[in-house]
């Protein structure tokens, strides 16, 4: 369980720190699809939101610190 997660964050850092602009935050529609499956599969229930709301949480903080690298890499070659 720990390793999706850890994905899920590589999958921020990278698209943050390579993707241009709003493209950066692709990666949320990954957690986002996976749900979506697994709720057509299994139903819905308090373990899949919390799970899902983990998910976006650390796909979201991976793509924050991705266009903070971006930023600083930026910055050292002016």
């Amino acid at each position: 369980m720990v390793v999706s997660y850890v994905i899920f964050f590589l999958a921020g850092v990278g698209f943050g720190y390579a993707a241009p602009g709003r493209w950066a935050w692709l990666p949320l529609i990954f957690p986002l699809l996976l749900a979506l499956i697994t709720a057509a599969g299994e139903g819905i229930d308090g373990t899949l939101v919390l799970r899902l709301v983990v998910a976006l949480l650390v796909t979201a903080a991976g793509v924050a610190l991705g266009a903070l690298l971006d930023r600083r890499e930026q910055a050292g070659y002016a």
